[in-house]
C-alpha cells in the first residue's frame, strides 16, 4: 500500500479573520532563541491558533505537521516530517532520505534520524518545524527518535511542539541545557483586552464592561469558553444573556456544546455534524456520500463562517476538521441519537467508504476500533504486500496484535507475513510464537492440507526455516525444511512480488538475520544447507549469493583466508548480477580487509574508491570511508584516518554519530590511537549496550576486544584481562579468530591471560577452554612465520623505532620524519603496546637485538 502524504496535514492551518493578535505572546516567540519551543495547555486554549497566526505574519517557510493517532507508526511519522520539510524548503531532502524507508523493517531508526539531521544541516537559512498535537503520539520508538533528533538539532533549525499533556521526553535535561522555551496555560489565557478585541472582531454586541469582566471571570481566560459564549450570543441573538459556563470539567463542556450550540442549529445540519463526526478529515465528496447530500462544500463553508469549532486545513482546498472537543461532543450525541445497531452500521459504512476512496489506513483503523475484525482482516490480507513495501511494518504488526488480543482467528497468510516481518526485524520470540500458533492450528484443523492454503503453507515453511537460521539455533532443521519445500516444486504466489532483501544496510552479512547476528555455524552444520541452495533451483536466486557471502565472512573470521577468497569471488558475481548493494558492499569491505591483512593497501584503497563511485546512499558511504580510515590506522597515519572517517563522508558525524557500529568501532580505534582512553571507553559502552540489546555477537566481541585494549591504555591490567576474558567467552562457542588477531595491541595480553589461567588464579575463567586460547596464539604465530616480531609494526612505526634505537630524541625524530612531537609520542605509545614493552629502554633493547 503506497503511503500518500495528505497536503492538509502538512499545511499551516488558515487563520480565522476574527483571530486576535496577541502581541505579548508574539513578543515571546519573537525573542525565542532556543532550539525547541513547547506550547502546552489543555484543549481549547488556542495553541494551534497562536502558532498559525504567528507564522502567517512572515514569508518564512514553515514545515508544519498536524498529528493524528494514525501517525504512531515511526515510518509514517518521519515520512510526513521529511515530506513537509522537503516541500517548504524546495530541497531534495526527500529524495535523499525516502530511499531509507525501503530498508524497513531492518532499518536502525537512529540512522534515519542522523541522516535527516545531516541533510537539515546543509539547508541554507532557518528551518521552522512545527509538530501540532504531539500528545497524540504514544509510540516509545518515536519518542526515542525525537529525543535523539532534538539532542543533535542543527543550529539552523527551530522546533515547535504543541501538546495537551506533559511530553514523555527529557524536558528537564533540555531545561538545564537552556535549549527549551515554554508557553503554558497561564500565558495563553485571554486578558480583558483580548476578549474585547475578539468580540469586536466578531461584531458581537455586549452591553458594558461588566459583561466582559463576567466572561473573563467565568472562563478564566479559556479561549474555547470565550468562543462558546460568543457563539451563544451570536446564535441566540440574546445579547444580554450570559451563560454560566463551568469550564473546567469536560462533561459540562460537552453538555454546553450540545445544548447551547448544536441544539439550536437546523435539524439537517445537526444530522450532518453528527454523522461526519466519524471523519478525521472533512472532505466534501466523502461528506456527501456519508450524509446523502450534494451540498457538503456549502455546509462546511457556512460552518466555517459561523466559527463553529471547525478548522480549515488548506487555504486553497476545501478540507476541514472539527475541533477535538467538538468532535468528542458530537460522537457522544451520536450515541444518544441512534441505536447500537445503527451506530455500528454508520461506522461500517464510513470505514467502507474510506476504503473505497483508497484511504486504506484510516479505513482499517476505524474497522478495528469498532470491532469489525473480519472486514479489517480481509483488508489487511489484501494489502499485505503493499504494507510491507511501504515500510509501515509497525502499524501492520499492531493491527495483527489487535486482532489476536480480541481472540479473532486471523487468516494464516497474515500470521505468516507477521512472522516474516518479525524475523527480519530480529524479534524472534514473537515470530516463534506466531509460527507455533500456526502449528497448533494445523493440529486442530489441518489448514495446511487445504487447497486454498497451498501457497501460504509453503511460504510458512520458508519463514520457519528463516526464523531458525536467524536465531542461530538449528540450521539442520532449516535444511530439512528447505529440502521438503524443494521436493514440492515452486508455486507462483503474490509473495513473489515482495522485494525481500536479506541485507539493506549492514556492512557485514554476519550482522543480519540471515547471518544469525554473528553466530557462526560449523562446517558440519552449514555446508549441507549451502550445498542445498547451490545445487537446486535456488542457485539462480539472490539468496544463494548471500550464502557465498556469509561463508566468505565466516571463513575469513576463522582465518581460512584462501578459502574465503573463493567464496568471495562467487558472492561478487551474484551481487553484480542482481545489482544488490546489500551483498556487494559487504563483499567489497571484506575484500579490502583481506588486502590489508596482506599489507596490500593500494589495492584496498583502489577497491574502496571504486565502491564509493558506485553508490550514493549515505548508509553505504559511511562504512566504505570507515574501512579506508581503518587501513590508514593500520599504516599508522592517524591524520589520514581522521580525515577519512570524519571529514570526507559528507556526514556530520561529530554532531550526530551515525549509530552504525561499524563506523563507531573505527571511531573508537582512532580515539585509542590518540590515547584518549576515557573517551573511547564511553563509546565502547554505548556500542556494547546496543549490541547486547540487538544480540549482535560479532559486534559485541569486537567492542569487548577494544575495551581490553582501552584498559591497557588506561594502565588497568586487571580490567584489561577481565575484558579479554569476556570477549573470549563470547567468541569461543563460535570459534572467532580474526577479530582477536587483527587487534595487535592485545597479543601481549593473551600471554598474561594464559599465565593466569595456568596458575589457576581465577577459577571462574575456566568457562573458556584453554585450548581455544592456545589455538588463537598458534594462528598468530602462523601469521608471522618467516618474519621477526618487528613486522607487527607499520613501516612508519619501524622508522620511528630505528631512529629511537639510534639515540634520537623525540624532537629529532619529529624533525627527520616531518612529524609533530605529539604525533611522535603517539607512535611510541603504539610501538610499546605492540611490542609488549613498558619503556623506551626496553624498546631500544629489542630493536638492537633485531639489528644483530
Amino acid at each position: 500500500m503506497e503511503m500518500v502524504c495528505l497536503n492538509s496535514k502538512i499545511t499551516v492551518p488558515r487563520v480565522a479573520l476574527e483571530a486576535v493578535e496577541r502581541q505579548r505572546l508574539f513578543d515571546l516567540l519573537h525573542n525565542d532563541s532556543k532550539k525547541l519551543t513547547i506550547v502546552r495547555a489543555p484543549a481549547g486554549y488556542g495553541k494551534t491558533t497562536l502558532l498559525s497566526h504567528w507564522f502567517s505574519q512572515f514569508d518564512d517557510s514553515v514545515a508544519w505537521l498536524s498529528i493524528d493517532t494514525a501517525d504512531n507508526d515511526p515510518m509514517r511519522f518521519w515520512r510526513y516530517i521529511i515530506h513537509t520539510v522537503a516541500d517548504v524548503t524546495q530541497r531534495d531532502v526527500s529524495e535523499t532520505l525516502l530511499p531509507l524507508f525501503n530498508l524497513q523493517p531492518q532499518l536502525p531508526l537512529e540512522l534515519l534520524v542522523d541522516t535527516f539531521l545531516n541533510e537539515l544541516d546543509t539547508i541554507p537559512g532557518t528551518v521552522q518545524i512545527v509538530m501540532d498535537d504531539y500528545h497524540l503520539i504514544d509510540n516509545d520508538t518515536i519518542h526515542e527518535m525525537m529525543t535523539r533528533f532534538i539532542d543533535y538539532l542543527p543550529n539552523n533549525v527551530h522546533m515547535y511542539m504543541t501538546s495537551r499533556a506533559e511530553l514523555p521526553l527529557p524536558i528537564t535535561k533540555w531545561r538545564v541545557k537552556s535549549w527549551l522555551s515554554e508557553i503554558g496555560k497561564e500565558q495563553l489565557r485571554f486578558t480583558y483586552e483580548d476578549i474585547k478585541r475578539f468580540y469586536e472582531k466578531k461584531n458581537l454586541d455586549y452591553k458594558d464592561a461588566d459583561v466582559l469582566r463576567y466572561v473573563l471571570n467565568q472562563t478564566e481566560g479559556w479561549a474555547a469558553g470565550i468562543q462558546l459564549i460568543g457563539l451563544t450570543i451570536d446564535m441566540s441573538k440574546q445579547n444580554n444573556r450570559i451563560v454560566d459556563l463551568p469550564h473546567t470539567t469536560h462533561p459540562f463542556i460537552t453538555e454546553f456544546l450540545l445544548n447551547e450550540i448544536l441544539a439550536i442549529l437546523p435539524l439537517d445540519i445537526q444530522d450532518f455534524l453528527v454523522r461526519t463526526s466519524l471523519l478525521n478529515l472533512l472532505d466534501p465528496a466523502i461528506c456527501n456520500t456519508l450524509t446523502n447530500r450534494s451540498d457538503s462544500d456549502a455546509v462546511l463553508l457556512e460552518l466555517e463562517k459561523k466559527g463553529l469549532f471547525i478548522v480549515r486545513l488548506h487555504s486553497s482546498q476545501l478540507v476541514f476538521r472539527y475541533h477535538h472537543m467538538f468532535m468528542d461532543a458530537l460522537q457522544i450525541e451520536l450515541q444518544n441519537r441512534y441505536s447500537k445497531d445503527k451506530i455500528a452500521l454508520l461506522y461500517k459504512e464510513t470505514a467502507t467508504l474510506l476504503y473505497e476512496k483508497r484511504d486504506v489506513h484510516t479505513a482499517i483503523e476505524l474497522a478495528l476500533a469498532n470491532g469489525f475484525y473480519e472486514i479489517a482482516d480481509t483488508w489487511i490480507a489484501a494489502h499485505i504486500v503493499e504494507l510491507f513495501e511501504s515500510g509501515q511494518t509497525s502499524t501492520f504488526l499492531r493491527w495483527v496484535q489487535t486482532l489476536l488480543n480480541n481472540k479473532y482467528v486471523v487468516q494464516p497468510e497474515t500470521l505468516v507475513m507477521s512472522a516474516l516481518m518479525l524475523t527480519i526485524a530480529h524479534k524472534l520470540t514473537e515470530a516463534r510464537q506466531l509460527l507455533s500458533d500456526l502449528e497448533q492450528r494445523q493440529t486442530e484443523n489441518q489448514w495446511m492440507n487445504k487447497v486454498e492454503y497451498e501457497n501460504i503453507a509453503r511460504s510458512y515453511k520458508a519463514v520457519k526455516a528463516y526464523a531458525l537460521i536467524a536465531s542461530g539455533e538449528d540450521i539442520e532443521q532449516a535444511t530439512e525444511i528447505i529440502r521438503e519445500k524443494l521436493h514440492g516444486g515452486f508455486v507462483d504466489a503474490k509473495w513473489d512480488a515482495l522485494s525481500l532483501q536479506y541485507n539493506r544496510f549492514e556492512p557485514k552479512i554476519l550482522h543480519t538475520s540471515i547471518g544469525s547476528r554473528g553466530k557462526l555455524w560449523s562446517d558440519e552444520k552449514s555446508l549441507p544447507f549451502f550445498e542445498l541452495l547451490r545445487q537446486s533451483e535456488f542457485n539462480k536466486q539472490n539468496m544463494t549469493g548471500f550464502s557465498y557471502g556469509l561463508r566468505a565472512e565466516t571463513l575469513y573470521e576463522r582465518n581460512r583466508v584462501d578459502e574465503a577468497w573463493t567464496e568471495l569471488k562467487a558472492a561478487l558475481k551474484y551481487g553484480h548480477t542482481f545489482q544488490d548493494p546489500g551483498l556487494l558492499i559487504p563483499m567489497y569491505l571484506l575484500q579490502a580487509r583481506m588486502y590489508m591483512t596482506k599489507k596490500q593497501f593500494t589495492n584496498a584503497y583502489t577497491l574502496l574508491d571504486h565502491a564509493l563511485d558506485s553508490v550514493k546512499e549515505s548508509h553505504w558511504i559511511r562504512p566504505l570511508f570507515a574501512m579506508k580510515a581503518y587501513g590508514f590506522l593500520i599504516e599508522g597515519d592517524i591524520a589520514l584516518a581522521e580525515a577519512a572517517l570524519y571529514n570526507t563522508t559528507n556526514v556530520n558525524n561529530r554532531k550526530a554519530e551515525s549509530g552504525q557500529a561499524f563506523w563507531l568501532l573505527v571511531h573508537i580505534r582512532i580515539l585509542l590511537a590518540k590515547k584518549l582512553g576515557k573517551d573511547a571507553l564511553l563509546v565502547i559502552i554505548q556500542v556494547k549496550e546496543k549490541a547486547l540489546q540487538e544480540q549482535q555477537i560479532s559486534i559485541l566481541i569486537e567492542a569487548t576486544v577494544l575495551e581490553a585494549s582501552c584498559q591497557l591504555i588506561l594502565s588497568d591490567d586487571n580490567a584489561a584481562l577481565e575484558a579479554l576474558h569476556e570477549a573470549l567467552e563470547y567468541g569461543a562457542p563460535y570459534y572467532y579468530v580474526r577479530t582477536f588477531l587483527d587487534e595487535i595491541t592485545i597479543i601481549s595480553l593473551f600471554k598474561k591471560y594464559v599465565k593466569v589461567r595456568k596458575n589457576g588464579v581465577n577459577a571462574s575463567w575456566n568457562s573458556v577452554p584453554l585450548s581455544y586460547i592456545e589455538q588463537l596464539l598458534a594462528h598468530h604465530q602462523d601469521d608471522y612465520i618467516g618474519s621477526t616480531e618487528i613486522d607487527v609494526l607499520t613501516p612508519r612505526e619501524q622508522d620511528v623505532l630505528k631512529l629511537l634505537a639510534s639515540g634520537a630524541a623525540n624532537i629529532e625524530i619529529a624533525s627527520q620524519l616531518a612529524l609533530s612531537e605529539g604525533t611522535v609520542r603517539i607512535y611510541l605509545s603504539r610501538i610499546y603496546s605492540k611490542l609488549g614493552v613498558n619503556s623506551r629502554t626496553q624498546a631500544v633493547l629489542l630493536a638492537k637485538e633485531w639489528e644483530e
